[in-house]
């Protein structure tokens, strides 16, 4: 049994207005009313003026489809000095909820709301937007106690619970893709009488935003994109390979530190020992980081692997990288126990809508992968492992070979990036940035997924938004943004090379 501190799940890991309601402007106003309680309690912990409305559409392009739902929610300007044009939240994932974690991404952009409203829409098949999570099917993984550690099994459980499901959805799968989405978003903002927007996108959102600039460029004023995944770049296709790159900075970097590199001498061969140990004795005894106790538990070393990606995802996490391989190459679990309480202290199946995510990749990206498992890659491909599984039994439409093609758009465009990227490094972006002829790209050394919120970036985007151009000059302020020293022990990380010059 494995506490749910451990539950790994094969996906790894991807944010006074009242006073102005009169004159906001919408093409149909009353549409928008004050925020329930009882369904956006989490939005209200932060903004409690937001506007909620609830928008019909079409879920498929045909006559006599049935209409869906979509959760929409505004964050209005917080003060009466506002311009027309909306910035528009797009989550991640894909299946995230951007209701769900808008209110906090938000929440870093505080400059940006004070002259225009923040737009969320759940899309479709996510969060209240007729959710495709399958939730009630999949709660089991979830639930303390009831998954071991066998990652098979997991994966095993997830495809059957998502097949059982699909005789409960009152959806059809095959219209829940990103052309769906950006069909939706145009929907909405005809109903709400915005102009041309500010799409802001994060990671898979990035793949919306290009999307919904090439089918409806003049709905768009500008694009803002961190961790960039264009629409030919296919998502499951490079995880085990990226993951690996990212991973090998670790190491050459903990190379050229001598301090590192005298605590943590070879990292790829710990990690080799620390997997080895597992394969002879997967039966260990691990302190529970939320309540002291000691616990048995049975590991299976791929655990550790997925772990390990999850965390190269986060700045944060990536200082204490050296250390839980270190340790746990000694049969010390406790620092990778604390990095599963971090990345998902208390998950549920609807942090990430699995189904809303086959219909996107299984008719989009895996309609061109390569069934070939790439060889001599150290993480392996938890997404592709799923969606092999899930594809043939999930209904789709795989899209026409045209949705491929690169983006080109004269719109204004800030794309941004994190050199240490697990998942969608720089590379993604230049290929994206090569056909925006008025787009600039930033990148942040010792940045992971996300970078948007570091530093003096929220700055620059602030002024992006404000002139619709970029003077590179004010960029110099990124270099400032380092990445983060190495945890040497518990206490925490090494002294860096100008701290110890500053102790001399």
């Amino acid at each position: 049994m494995t506490p749910r501190y451990l539950t790994i799940t094969l996906i790894s890991a991807l944010i006074s207005a009242a006073l102005l309601l009169p004159t906001l402007g919408f093409a149909d106003a009353a549409l928008l009313t004050p925020c329930p309680a009882s369904t956006h309690s989490k939005i209200l912990d932060y903004e409690d003026k937001a506007l909620c409305a609830r928008v019909a559409v079409a879920e498929a392009n045909q006559i006599n489809s049935r209409s869906i739902t979509l959760n929409v929610v505004v964050l209005p300007a917080t003060t009466r000095a506002k311009v027309a044009d909306p910035l528009v939240l797009l989550a991640g994932g894909p299946g995230q909820s951007v209701v769900s974690v808008g209110p906090a991404w938000a929440g870093r952009f505080e400059n940006l709301r004070k002259d225009r409203d923040f737009l969320l829409i759940d899309q479709r098949g996510t969060g209240d937007s007729n959710s495709l999570a399958c939730a009630e099917a999949l709660a089991p993984i979830f639930d303390e106690g009831d998954l071991d550690g066998d990652v098979n099994l997991v994966l095993s459980q997830q495809i059957t619970a998502l097949k059982d499901c699909l005789t409960t959805l009152d959806a059809d799968p095959r219209f829940y893709t990103t052309i769906d989405a950006a069909a939706d978003l145009e929907a909405v903002r005809l109903r709400l009488g915005y102009p041309a927007m500010n799409l802001f996108g994060v990671s898979y959102g990035t793949r919306i935003a290009l999307v919904f600039n090439r089918l409806y460029p003049d709905a768009v004023r500008s694009l803002l994109l961190d961790a960039v995944a264009p629409v030919d770049m296919l998502i499951p296709a490079q995880v085990g390979l990226d993951a690996d790159l990212a991973f090998e900075r670790i190491t050459a970097e903990c190379d050229q530190t001598p301090t590192c590199q005298s605590a943590f001498p070879d990292l790829p061969a710990q990690l080799l020992q620390a997997e080895q140990r597992l394969r002879q004795t997967p039966n260990q005894l691990i302190t529970n980081p939320l309540t002291g106790e000691q616990q048995n538990v049975t590991l299976d070393p791929r655990v550790i692997n997925r772990l390990l990606r999850s965390a190269l995802y986060s700045r944060t996490l990536r200082q204490v990288i050296p250390l839980a391989i270190s340790e746990a190459s000694k049969g010390r679990w406790q620092v990778l126990a604390g990095i599963a309480n971090v990345l998902s202290p208390d998950a549920s199946a609807n942090d990430l809508s699995l189904g809303m995510m086959a219909s996107v990749l299984c008719s989009e990206d895996m309609s061109r992968m390569n069934p070939e498992p790439q060889n001599g890659v150290y993480f392996d491909n938890a997404l592709q492992e799923l969606l092999a599984g899930v594809c043939p039994i999930w209904p789709h439409n795989p899209v026409g070979e045209d949705y491929f093609l690169p983006v080109a758009s004269p719109v204004p465009a800030l794309l941004m990036s994190g050199t240490e990227d697990p998942i969608t490094p720089p590379v993604y972006a230049e290929r994206a940035l090569a056909f925006l002829p008025n787009g600039h790209h930033l990148t942040v050394t010792g940045g992971a997924h996300g970078v948007s919120q570091l530093g003096c970036l929220p700055k620059l985007i602030e002024g992006f938004l404000k002139e619709l151009s970029f003077n590179t000059d004010d960029a110099e302020c990124v270099q400032a943004i380092q990445g983060q020293p190495f945890f040497s022990n518990y206490a925490g990380p090494f002294e860096t090379e100008q701290e110890a010059k500053a102790d001399d």
